[in-house]
């Protein structure tokens, strides 16, 4: 009879040990965010019910699920304890990289506002903002992972690499929207606005952020990794990014047109705080985002 199971049973103790390291950093995720905000998970979710606080650790969760992704992705290591090394120092690494990621975006890439504290007194707007910063980084050191070798310790370098090149975009990205918003509104911020807690706002600049994420994984279906020429194949990852960047964007801006013809967006999203509209906008980022992976990832 043909064989219709993809699984090799000789690998079952590999996948056993990868399923309780993803496990262990799951559970150990909620602590760690605390420690790093220096605040009570418990008391921030049942006592205060900081609704905001809880979107950022749903976030947090979610961006760490998708990296991990890439850390347990590609053929197993040739022992069960090289297997658990190499998950060990991949899935640490991702999350040591996550956690600058939100420091990052805390003190460089929004220097106006901070985050956490925005957060702590429940600004919902700046834990949209947070999340959907860490899950495009998730996503795209996933990218990343799944492209290197994730079985060789060689790979760690190419993935520090890919990170910092990858946080590059996301400032990029940031000073684009940032740009746009000064154009249409003067001296008042993009900033300005998450502080005051704008929801529609916050959504189409985090589905702006994961969109540039999903579209920035087709490189990796482009670019063929190659071990000894590591560096250079990660430069040329790098290139066709920039290009899914723009791409993204000059997309995105031809499909809201056809979608909300005749809509004066800024105003709805940026002053009136239309939700509906900053959803739809940010859905048409993602999806995008998703058809550019698709088709080249």
């Amino acid at each position: 009879m043909q064989n219709f199971i993809g699984i090799e049973s000789g690998l079952a103790l590999y996948y056993i040990i990868d399923l309780l390291m993803i496990i262990a950093a799951m559970a150990g995720m909620r602590k760690i965010a605390g420690v790093i905000g220096n605040v009570s998970s418990h008391d921030e979710l049942t006592k205060r019910d900081n609704f905001a606080y809880g979107i950022s650790l749903s976030g947090a969760a979610l961006s760490l699920a998708i990296m991990l992704m890439g850390a347990v992705s590609g053929e197993a290591a040739n022992t069960p304890i090289n297997e658990a090394l190499v998950m060990l120092g991949y899935g640490g690494l991702g999350i040591l990289l996550m956690v600058v990621t939100r420091k990052v975006f805390d003190h460089i890439t929004m220097p106006k506002i901070s985050i956490h504290d925005q957060i702590m007194s429940g600004n919902s707007a700046a834990a949209l903002v947070d999340a959907g910063n860490m899950i495009a980084t998730a996503i795209m050191l996933r990218a990343i992972m799944t492209w290197v070798d994730s079985n060789s310790w060689g790979g760690l370098l190419i993935v520090i690499a890919g990170y910092l090149l990858t946080q590059l975009l996301l400032m990029a990205a940031t000073q684009y929207r940032r740009h746009v918003f000064a154009k249409r509104h003067g001296k008042m911020g993009l900033q300005d606005e998450i502080e005051k807690g704008n929801i529609a706002l916050a959504l189409r600049f985090s589905g702006h952020r994961i969109g540039i994420a999903l579209a920035v994984t087709a490189a990796s279906g482009i670019v063929i990794y190659g071990g000894d020429t590591g560096f250079i194949n990660l430069a040329a990852w790098a290139g066709v990014a920039v290009i899914m960047f723009f791409a993204l964007i000059i997309i995105s801006i031809v499909t809201r047109k056809l979608i909300l013809p005749g809509v004066d967006v800024a105003d709805e999203v940026d002053n009136q705080g239309n939700v509906a509209i900053g959803a739809i906008e940010a859905s048409i980022y993602v999806a995008v985002g998703f058809l550019l992976t698709g088709l080249f990832g």
